[in-house]
């Protein structure tokens, strides 16, 4: 079996019926499944065509037969699941590593270890000031209250004291 590039972290789905593959980041484990492929119809004699015998291990947990590694119809299967997947995993030119969609930086080209998507982390910065916007400090009484007219708390008019205050 040649080498993936992009992963060592992947499952052997293939059953009787045909095959499939999952592959995984190895950065945070997403997955990314390939399209079932079915295997080639078989002739009288029960053999696959153009294979001759085919080498078979059975499976504990559902009782299926897969075909092992060194089947050449498994290897193409293989090979395709790659091509199809592939689109998924990217290179970082930065540290080497290959990883999926989610731990990519497009828009830095590069992963996001080495380039950290600054857009997600200034929507979370807003969305902690916009809730700390939302709320004040009462003058008065000291506690934290919602932006309104007057303290959640003790009641004082928050709005006169903001107009004295500008």
């Amino acid at each position: 079996m040649s080498p993936i590039d992009f992963t060592e972290n992947y499952e052997d789905l293939s059953t009787d019926l045909g095959y499939q593959f999952r592959f995984y980041c190895e950065r945070c484990d997403a997955d990314y499944l390939s399209e079932f492929q079915p295997r080639s119809p078989q002739d009288e004699n029960g053999l696959l065509e153009g294979m001759g015998e085919m080498l078979v291990e059975g499976t504990e947990e559902r009782g299926e037969v897969r075909a092992t590694e060194g089947d050449p119809e498994h290897e193409a299967a293989l090979q395709a699941a790659i091509a199809e997947v592939k689109e998924h995993f990217h290179q970082c030119p930065r540290c080497g590593e290959w990883v999926c969609d989610l731990c990519w930086n497009a828009a830095m080209l590069m992963c996001e270890k080495c380039a950290p998507d600054m857009g997600e982390e200034d929507e979370d910065e807003a969305e902690s000031a916009g809730a700390s916007r939302d709320r004040v400090t009462c003058p008065h009484c000291g506690e934290e209250t919602p932006r309104s007219v007057f303290c959640s708390a003790c009641g004082w008019p928050l709005e006169k004291a903001r107009r004295q205050a500008g």
